[in-house]
């Protein structure tokens, strides 16, 4: 099912990840969007199921980014939620990109309408 499935009515993709990330050992694409962090995977090789995960900005807190490894490096980002502390792990590259994401969305999030012409 594509993500659009999962959007609500004012929501809008503003990032999302080309490449896996791994929280709990699942492997998962991350979608940034004005009003959450979606984390979605797909299960099964016949009856296919998806795994969807929803982080809201007002939840998140304690952004933190490490890079971890030499010769391949892997980037981790962590932060906090009212879920407990959350870990992801991916390319350093797209890890980096992925903690800008979060870090602009919950410094500054959005909340009006996306019909807003100053939405940007």
């Amino acid at each position: 099912m594509p993500i659009e499935n999962y959007l609500l009515g004012d929501e809008k993709v503003l990032f999302w990840s080309d490449f896996q990330v791994t929280h709990n050992e699942a492997k998962y694409k991350v979608y940034i969007t004005n009003l959450r962090m979606i984390k979605k995977k797909k299960k099964g090789l016949i009856f296919k199921k998806e795994d969807v995960i929803s982080e809201n900005w007002r939840q998140i807190t304690g952004l933190q980014f490490r890079e971890v490894g030499t010769i391949s490096k892997r980037g981790i980002f962590k932060f906090i939620s009212n879920k407990g502390e959350v870990e992801l792990e991916g390319p350093v590259n797209g890890m980096r990109g992925l903690f800008k994401a979060v870090q602009r969305q919950t410094i500054n999030p959005y909340s009006g309408s996306l019909n807003d012409p100053n939405y940007k």
